[in-house]
């Protein structure tokens, strides 16, 4: 690990405090391993070697493996203890052990969204990819849980009286293209998807999200303890604005990017 690097990127989130230890199979999750494997069959090439970044379930591997396209796939993460017989190897997605031109196809689920130096990441992916490497990357855009994040914020200031950081900051698009031209990758693309789920209660969407393991890991987050009122009034806010027939809607905005080496 370069300590040198480390200090000199800005830290947002807390890498120390990501933990997979309450991941569930969702079928949007499983809905985005098929997009992958679909556009893997698209490039109607064959992968000898590839890398899953940032592993949380085995199923993931399972429908990439399905293409028949992959010889050799090889699955890394960090603090997956619900999984950790399906890692080869651990790993940190700042500090990736990567020999350069040594893979033919890289790609990660959810899995950089909570990196502090990611065109550093992006520059480790392109340098261990072989000439006519593919990178594939998901991430959640902007947008995402917005309904949630206007909530909180209500709340937050109703009952509080100050704002809070309670929801991590999502990708752009148009950045997420412009890093991975920079760290080399030709012919990048961004494109997005956007789903929208329906909630009777905030209480499932919160189940929802922790069932992607998703938190907030951000080092400027309040420690203190969240009263149940936020929620509550939360809840109130979301429905008011967002609801129709007793639920509400909430968008997930998901970003592929995609990425050669020549």
């Amino acid at each position: 690990m370069n300590k040198n690097k480390q200090n000199s990127v800005t830290q947002i989130f807390n890498r120390k405090n990501i933990k997979y230890n309450f991941f569930q199979t969702s079928n949007l999750y499983i809905e985005i391993a098929d997009e992958i494997a679909e556009r893997i069959k698209e490039t109607n090439l064959n992968y000898e070697y590839a890398v899953e970044l940032n592993s949380k379930i085995i199923n993931v591997g399972i429908q990439i493996e399905k293409t028949k396209l992959i010889k050799n796939l090889y699955r890394t993460g960090t603090n997956n203890y619900l999984e950790k017989n399906i890692l080869n190897f651990k790993s940190d997605e700042e500090f990736l052990p990567l020999k350069s031109n040594s893979l033919n196809l890289v790609y990660s689920i959810l899995g950089l969204n909570t990196v502090n130096d990611l065109p550093g990441t992006f520059k480790q992916i392109f340098n261990s990819l072989k000439k006519n490497g593919l990178f594939i990357g998901v991430f959640w855009g902007q947008g995402t849980l917005s309904p949630l994040a206007e909530g909180l914020a209500y709340a937050d200031e109703k009952i509080l009286g100050g704002l809070y950081q309670r929801i991590f900051p999502f990708c752009d698009i148009k950045t997420l293209g412009t890093l991975l031209q920079r760290a080399g990758f030709t012919m990048p693309i961004a494109d997005q998807e956007k789903t929208i789920k329906k909630y009777s209660c905030i209480g499932d969407l919160l189940t929802d999200i922790k069932s992607f393991n998703e938190k907030n890991n951000l080092i400027a987050r309040s420690k203190a303890f969240t009263p149940k009122s936020i929620f509550d009034e939360a809840e109130i806010y979301i429905k008011k604005n967002y609801s129709k027939n007793k639920c509400f809607s909430i968008p997930f905005n998901i970003i592929y990017v995609t990425g050669w080496k020549n």
